[in-house]
């Protein structure tokens, strides 16, 4: 056998390895319906379906089909009071719920941030309608300069 014949026979062994690797049994969604088939002269590679693939039928089949079946952990302090909860939960419960009043107070303006945002807005308010009388006021000479 000369050095040609085993390159080209490792080329062939390693091409039929990649075909095989390649080659797994069809699923739901790789092949295409009846109605495409007769439709698609043109032959699509890909799978009809380019959601249908191995990895999103796993993923949905690891979610629950019922969301109020789904577990619940205890969140909250309305289910478990904060005593019997572990040190990490209850810290966990006591930063949302601090989350939750600044948030609250925030938004009805009582926060320094929110002081601060509503002096720069209402600056802003202020310049804008400067300009916008000021704009006026050059329309009006423009106007009057034309008519005399």
């Amino acid at each position: 056998m000369t050095r040609e014949q085993r390159r080209a026979a490792a080329k062939a062994k390693k091409e039929a390895a990649i075909r095989k690797k390649q080659s797994k049994p069809a699923a739901p969604g790789d092949l295409p319906t009846s109605s495409e088939e007769e439709s698609e002269s043109d032959g699509d590679l890909g799978p009809a379906n380019p959601n249908h693939t191995a990895k999103s039928r796993s993923q949905a089949s690891a979610l629950p089909r019922d969301p109020a079946a789904a577990p619940t952990k205890p969140s909250s302090s309305k289910s478990t009071p904060l005593s019997q909860l572990s040190r990490r939960e209850r810290e966990a419960v006591q930063a949302q719920q601090a989350k939750e009043r600044y948030q609250k107070m925030h938004a009805e303006g009582k926060t320094d941030e929110a002081k601060a945002d509503l002096a720069r807005l209402s600056l802003i308010k202020e310049k804008r309608e400067q300009e916008a009388a000021r704009r006026k006021a050059e329309k009006e000479e423009k106007e009057e300069a034309e008519k005399a």
